[in-house]
């Protein structure tokens, strides 16, 4: 009798200590906070370093909350610090080292390299913080993903390894480099089935590593694990055209919808948080959305290119406890 008691207090515990797990697993993808607001601090728009801000198209922010700028309508790059005064820009129109042809997205990596997505010359261009050039990452080791014979590139983001993933539009689908820059895989092409991207735009990746897509043709936000495989999607039911989407440290997911013109809050879990349609400011309305990020202190900035403007908020939280 005394084994198989053994064996039944094993078991039972066994069984008691499983469902634990899993509880602490999904409770950590859940965002302590839900916002209920969006607090206008201020608008970033106007003459920069000579130019006015024209078509602004990409955001990153650094740990020491520098924001940088793709100021696509004028081909360059824009570093401001912390205060959000402009220290120094970097590019012009052209193809060679130091221009660029509408760029279109840009993003940091935890060595703090900025990958800044040349559209029009169909390469990402690597730089420094202070936005000294080091390289253009165009891989030429497999014919098929060579970025140069990709169609319209609209996203760039890097994984914590080192992988870059990028947004080709045209052919709806992504590409992934492996953190030697070599081609690795197409990630959402036709052969994905429920996870068959329609023009994929901005891309962002949570603290878990997940890769979240703005799958603006389907009207979702995709989201694959770090090895590319279709997880599930969300907000088919609120979205129209989503062309933008952020993961804050927090576990919120950030979309703004160009057709709408509203910024969405979702749980990592794809349910809908908050939503707004007024920007503040000396406007009332925001007016197509092209890229949104978070920051440190619950700030949210957002490229409103229509409009020319970098909006700046503070996000107001209720506790979700």
């Amino acid at each position: 009798m005394r084994p198989l008691l053994f064996l039944i207090t094993g078991l039972c515990l066994f069984i008691s200590c499983k469902p634990q797990s899993n509880v602490n697993a999904s409770e950590s993808r859940a965002p302590v906070k839900v916002p209920v607001r969006l607090s206008f601090e201020r608008e970033i728009s106007g003459k920069l370093l000579g130019f006015d801000l024209k078509r602004p198209s990409g955001l990153a922010v650094d740990p020491q909350q520098d924001l940088f700028i793709v100021d696509a309508g004028n081909h360059r790059l824009i570093k401001l610090d912390k205060s959000l005064e402009p220290v120094k820009d970097y590019g012009g129109f052209g193809a060679g080292i130091g221009r660029f042809n509408n760029p279109s997205d840009v993003t940091i990596d935890r060595g703090l390299n900025l990958y800044l997505l040349d559209a029009g010359n169909h390469r990402v261009v690597r730089l420094d913080i202070n936005l000294n050039y080091v390289d253009a990452i165009q891989p030429e080791d497999d014919p098929r993903a060579v970025i140069n014979n990709q169609g319209l590139l609209t996203g760039v983001v890097v994984s914590p390894i080192g992988e870059i993933t990028v947004a080709d539009s045209d052919n709806s689908r992504l590409i992934r480099l492996d953190n030697f820059n070599r081609f690795s895989r197409y990630i959402g092409d036709f052969s994905y089935g429920k996870g068959a991207l329609q023009t994929p735009l901005r891309l962002a990746i949570d603290r878990d590593g997940e890769l979240f897509a703005a799958d603006a043709g389907n009207a979702r936000i995709a989201v694959y694990d770090d090895y590319g495989n279709f997880l599930h999607a969300f907000g088919a039911d609120t979205l129209n055209y989503p062309a933008s989407v952020c993961a804050a440290p927090n576990g919120i997911i950030w979309v703004g919808d160009q057709q709408l013109n509203l910024v969405m809050a979702f749980s990592s879990d794809g349910r809908l948080l908050f939503s707004t349609a007024d920007a503040g400011g000396q406007a009332d309305h925001f007016s197509h959305i092209e890229a949104i990020t978070s920051a440190p202190d619950d700030l949210l900035y957002l490229a409103d290119s229509g409009n020319n403007r970098v909006m700046v908020y503070r996000i107001l939280y209720e506790d979700n406890r």
